[in-house]
C-alpha cells in the first residue's frame, strides 16, 4: 500500500510536465494569477474541485459533464475571480477557484502511466482508499500550482499592486478563451492532440 502510495505521488509529479496535464495546469495557472494575492484561497478551491470531480469520473460514480455547462463554468469562474479585491471574500475566491476546477477535472484526459493505470481499474466500486490514492497522483500533477500559490502568498501586496490589472485579465482572458474553445468543440481536438504527444 505504502509502495502504491509512493509510486502514485512521483508518477503524479512525472505526469504534470506532460502535455496532457496542461488542461489541468493551465486553468489552474490562471486561477492563481486572476486570484491575485487570494490565490491560495483559489487554488484551494481549484485543487479540491479537480480531485473530488476526478475521482468521480474515473471511479464511474458520475457522467462527464455537458459541454455547454463545463464552458460556462469557465466564464463564470473568470466573473467571480476578477471582481476587484476590495468586494471580494476569500470565500468567493474560493467558489471560483473550484468552479474552475470543476470545469477543468471535467476536460481532463490522463496520460496513463502503470501506477494511476493499476488505480484506474480498482477505482469504479472502490472504498474511501480509491480516493486517497487518487489524491496522491492528483497532488503530484498540481505540485507545480501549490508552488505557484505560495510564491504568490509571500510576495509583499505593494509589489503585486502595479501588475494586478495585467494579471486580472490576462487570467480571465484564458478562461474565456477556454470557455469558447469548450462551447465549439474545438479544445476536444485540442486535448486529443495533447495526449497523443504524452504517449
Amino acid at each position: 500500500m505504502l509502495t502504491q502510495a509512493i509510486d502514485l505521488l512521483l508518477e503524479g509529479f512525472e505526469t504534470a510536465f506532460f502535455p496532457c496535464s496542461l488542461v489541468l495546469l493551465i486553468p489552474g495557472l490562471a486561477t492563481a494569477i486572476t486570484a491575485r494575492q487570494e490565490s491560495s484561497a483559489a487554488l484551494t478551491g481549484y485543487g479540491a474541485a479537480v480531485l473530488v470531480v476526478g475521482w468521480l469520473r474515473f471511479s464511474a460514480r458520475i457522467d462527464d459533464t455537458p459541454t455547454v455547462i463545463v464552458a460556462m463554468a469557465f466564464a463564470a469562474a473568470a466573473l467571480l475571480l476578477i471582481v476587484p479585491l476590495i468586494r471580494r471574500l476569500n470565500i468567493v475566491s474560493a467558489t471560483g477557484g473550484a468552479i474552475a476546477g470543476l470545469a477543468a477535472a471535467s476536460l481532463w484526459e490522463p496520460c496513463v502511466g502503470a501506477a494511476f493505470g493499476s488505480l484506474l481499474v480498482d477505482l469504479p466500486g472502490g472504498g474511501p482508499g480509491s480516493f486517497v490514492m487518487m489524491s496522491l497522483y492528483l497532488a503530484g500533477i498540481v505540485a507545480p500550482l501549490a508552488v505557484l500559490g505560495a510564491v504568490l502568498h509571500v510576495i509583499p501586496n505593494p509589489t503585486l499592486l502595479p501588475i494586478r490589472p495585467v494579471m486580472m485579465f490576462a487570467g480571465g482572458a484564458v478562461f474565456f478563451i477556454m470557455a469558447i474553445a469548450t462551447a465549439t468543440g474545438f479544445v476536444d481536438s485540442v486535448i486529443g492532440q495533447l495526449v497523443q504527444w504524452s504517449i
